[in-house]
């Protein structure tokens, strides 16, 4: 039967053959000519949005062939990587107030990051932040131990704000005098848990309850670029 409908002619490769024929097979469409509509509306509805790049478009048809273990997985580790990327945008945003001085303390001891680093100008080092460090840190430590480990060893220097705690976040404490840098959590009771990152080192963690007769005074966040999760 005539119609007025114009026609369009065009070659197209064995794999590109190939891939229409998948698209088709999968979305159970009647035949090549129906899956190429589809398509060139799905893009014509998608006028004015982000195109896909050439990876992120190869990444899609490669999903779609995963059968629902595959595409489990692949969502898992999405998701996995949309925390890592907001972990390293809350660091980037939490540390980019500049800091007046650009020289900060580096604290060698950790005993001189305890009641002492505000009240008696216990001897540090000037330390004149690089650009691969935080501008907004208020003051450095360096790390003693292997309670860290194996993301901060021993000797390595960690960079320390004011900004709020949040729960597993690490940070700087005096407990009883002595300066340890530890994975903070506070329960309902008030309940003050310190956790070793390394949890071969369980047995140096801390817990300190409300009228234990121990002292806890919080002296920093330490920054991170990564959120850790707290032991189970």
């Amino acid at each position: 039967m005539p119609t007025k409908k114009q026609r369009l002619t065009f070659a197209l490769s064995e794999a590109e053959l190939t891939a229409l024929e998948r698209y088709r097979a999968q979305r159970g469409l009647k035949n090549v000519s129906q899956t190429i509509l589809t398509l060139i509306r799905r893009g014509l509805m998608a006028e004015g949005q982000p195109a896909l790049s050439p990876e992120a478009a190869a990444l899609a048809a490669t999903y779609d062939g995963l059968d629902s273990y595959g595409r489990d997985a692949v969502r898992e580790l999405a998701a996995v990587e949309r925390a890592r990327c907001a972990d390293e945008e809350r660091f980037l945003t939490e540390s980019a107030i500049p800091a007046e001085p650009r020289v900060i303390n580096l604290f060698e001891d950790p005993a001189a990051a305890g009641l002492a680093l505000a009240q008696t100008g216990q001897e540090a080092t000037p330390y004149p932040l690089g650009p691969e460090d935080p501008p907004g840190a208020a003051y450095a430590i360096r790390v003693r131990g292997d309670s860290l480990e194996p993301w901060y060893p021993d000797g390595s220097v960690v960079f320390v704000n004011h900004d709020q705690m949040r729960a597993g976040d690490l940070g700087v404490f005096c407990v009883d005098g002595a300066t340890v840098v530890k994975q903070w959590y506070e329960d309902a009771l008030g309940v003050t848990y310190l956790f070793s990152l390394n949890r071969r080192r369980a047995d140096a963690d801390l817990v300190i309850g409300p009228g234990g007769g121990r002292s806890v005074v919080w002296q920093g966040r330490v920054i991170t670029r990564r959120h850790f999760p707290l032991p189970e």
